[in-house]
């Protein structure tokens, strides 16, 4: 059932992120809405992030402090290794840190807890990329990618760094290379790997070094996507349905076929089974995947499905939405669904 819908600002929401203890999330766009959990009640009032754009055609993410006082906010261009991240103070509403890379974390665990670890692309002579994804004038859905440092180059190195956001002093972690696709995990204690060889690496953020290794069968990974725990692990493979599923703990591995669509599904594991929450255009479906195969148990009706989060436990789902309206503007939603 609907438990709420927060309807404020008429901007498409770009992502959700939920506090650690779930008790507020933020919905980002152009703006920051800081809500409620429980109730979808606006708690602070809305604020722009003047400086958070890079261009209306970005990739958005978006995660809380382990004290849940700061928002971290990153965009990167579509097919671009540029990105940058800004932390904002929520109470105060005023940006208090700025990193360029291209992917970021705060760290929740550990003795670097309430750092940011970032991550950046370089090239053989570990010079960093600045490989940007720059909209045709004549086509705005196509794309001219421009490499700044080396033309025709494709970065296979990335080198890992942690940052103090107090002082905006950063040091290098590690260095790894032939790398194709990489993600953090949600509460930044591993930053997963996966490369030319038939394997996943998880490294730790806390001293650089490997812990786990994961083979995956013949093929060109796609992207890898962390559950909201960080306890479980999916790799999605490039031109097939194809997916592969690891338990962090017991390294267990399911192995099964689903088409996932163009926008990042989520994962929630439990003791008895895993759900794939798979975000489509106008709907959200909910799959159960085990080692026996996968079979779709929910589908959730939606206007314009554009961003979803769900809390840890799986038994709440917020979906962002875009409802296009004859204006051509679009209506921010949250839609808080059990």
């Amino acid at each position: 059932m609907i438990v709420f819908v927060a309807e404020y600002a008429k901007l498409t929401v770009e992502y959700i992120a939920i506090s650690p203890n779930e008790e507020t999330f933020a919905s980002i766009s152009n703006f920051m809405h800081i809500y409620n959990s429980e109730t979808g009640h606006c708690i602070l009032d809305p604020f722009w992030l003047q400086n958070s754009g890079l261009s209306l055609f970005a990739h958005t993410n978006a995660c809380f402090s382990p004290d849940r006082k700061h928002v971290l906010v990153r965009r990167r261009l579509y097919n671009g290794l540029l990105c940058h991240a800004i932390v904002w103070d929520i109470e105060r509403r005023e940006e208090v840190f700025q990193i360029e890379g291209f992917d970021f974390v705060f760290i929740h665990c550990g003795h670097n807890e309430g750092r940011i670890a970032s991550m950046d692309w370089t090239n053989k002579d570990k010079n960093v990329i600045q490989t940007v994804a720059l909209a045709d004038l004549e086509d705005e859905n196509e794309f001219v990618t421009q490499t700044i440092v080396s033309k025709n180059q494709h970065p296979t190195r990335i080198l890992v760094k942690l940052w103090d956001i107090g002082n905006s002093i950063f040091w290098r972690l590690f260095e790894v290379i032939s790398v194709t696709v990489t993600q953090f995990s949600p509460n930044g204690q591993y930053l997963a790997v996966g490369g030319q060889s038939e394997r996943v690496v998880l490294w730790s953020l806390e001293d650089g070094k490997i812990t786990h290794q994961f083979p995956h069968p013949p093929g060109k990974l796609s992207s890898l996507h962390f559950s909201p725990t960080g306890d479980c692990l999916m790799v999605v493979f490039m031109e097939s349905h194809h997916k592969c599923l690891w338990r962090l703990d017991t390294q267990q591995m399911v192995s099964f076929d689903l088409d996932v669509g163009y926008m990042p599904p989520t994962i929630i594991h439990s003791s008895y089974t895993n759900h794939v929450f798979v975000p489509r255009d106008d709907t959200v479906e909910i799959w159960e995947v085990s080692t026996t195969g996968s079979n779709m148990i929910l589908k959730i009706e939606s206007l314009r499905t554009s961003s979803i989060c769900p809390s840890r436990n799986g038994h709440r789902l917020l979906i962002g939405c875009e409802d296009v309206e004859p204006g051509g503007f679009g209506e921010q939603s949250a839609c808080y669904s059990r």
